[in-house]
């Protein structure tokens, strides 16, 4: 099963250092100062927000599936994987997710390119009158605008559109099974795409493995769309690549330290605890590489922390601080963050 094997790599990255919900906050794409810094920490960018949609039962149900078949065990709310559930991850090929980079975005690109292919599939019939397949308004919009912009009644523009989108189906990331989920769920004239439910029968698989398995397949579209020439397909992809790394809440913090408040004032400023914004300034050393640190910590306390962490194997806070109790644990966890985000 495709979302175990995904789980188990997931739980051997966190490296037994995080409770049984840790995996599902992320996947969820928690905005939280913990899952952010995890992100970082573990390097666990791939995954973040990859299944927002997921639900906390949905979650303890495969959970407990995978202690009740031995891949996984539990101590104190800590999991690890047995030998067992080690094996059964290696058997897995590589993901090819993105979730640090899409957040959920890839959905905006499926829904522009699903009703393109509907519209066209119309129009090459002479049928111009039907049921979108997309109810949201923001999307008709910006359909109806890239097709008027394309000349989209021209055989020329069906034909290049055809050719390109096909050309992207033949690209050897895709594996059969990325190709045919995204093709089955596309509706057209006198074709409905086929639902969740009839793809998870189709396939024998869970409905979570065929979710999963269709994001797979959206992300790798997307990637060799920006990474080769489609300029028909390109417009599409606007605005689903999360255009900054920082969270709402966070860039907020980020724009008053660009003006010079220090911590204090910011917090005061937004009404905010001042733990919350160090939880800002942790996001904020993980995703900006060139970010000043000196203020808070200098690059020999850096240096020191990230070697204790290496000698120790670990991201415990608490283990590291007591190799170095003249630093607050903000300071180490700005070491930690500062160290991956450098190495990452």
């Amino acid at each position: 099963m495709y979302f175990h094997q995904l789980l188990l790599l997931i739980i051997h990255k966190f490296h037994g250092e995080r409770s049984s919900t840790a995996p599902f906050y992320l996947l969820k794409g928690k905005k939280s100062g913990q899952t952010i810094q995890d992100v970082t920490y573990f390097k666990l960018h791939p995954f973040f927000s990859l299944y927002p949609k997921l639900s906390l039962d949905e979650y303890n149900g495969e959970i407990l599936t995978l202690l009740k078949e031995g891949y996984i065990e539990e101590d104190e709310s800590i999991i690890n994987l047995t030998e067992k559930g080690t094996m059964h991850m290696n058997s897995m090929r590589d993901p090819q997710f993105n979730g640090w980079l899409y957040r959920g975005n890839e959905q905006m690109f499926w829904s522009r390119i699903a009703l393109v292919i509907q519209t066209l599939s119309h129009f090459e019939a002479n049928v111009h009158r039907y049921v979108p397949n997309q109810k949201n308004p923001d999307i008709h919009h910006f359909v109806k605008g890239y097709l008027f912009s394309r000349d989209y009644k021209s055989a020329e523009f069906y034909t290049n559109f055809r050719k390109q989108f096909l050309q992207l189906l033949e690209n050897t990331k895709f594996e059969n099974i990325h190709r045919e989920i995204f093709v089955y769920r596309l509706s057209g004239y006198g074709r409905s795409g086929l639902t969740w439910e009839q793809l998870a029968r189709y396939y024998n698989q869970p409905l979570l493995d065929i979710k999963l398995l269709f994001i797979e397949s959206l992300h790798i579209a997307l990637s060799i769309i920006h990474n080769e020439k489609f300029p028909d397909l390109l417009p599409l992809t606007k605005n689903v690549e999360v255009q900054t790394p920082l969270t709402e809440s966070a860039m907020k913090t980020y724009q008053l330290i660009q003006k010079g408040h220090t911590l204090e004032d910011i917090a005061a400023i937004r009404f905010l605890k001042f733990n919350t914004i160090e939880d800002h300034i942790i996001e904020i050393v993980s995703a900006i590489q060139y970010f000043p640190i000196y203020s808070y910590i200098s690059n020999e306390q850096v240096d020191k922390v990230l070697k204790i962490s290496n000698r120790l194997q670990t991201k415990k806070l608490k283990a590291i601080r007591e190799h170095v109790p003249h630093l607050s644990y903000f300071q180490i966890r700005i070491a930690l963050a500062k160290g991956e985000g450098a190495n990452g």
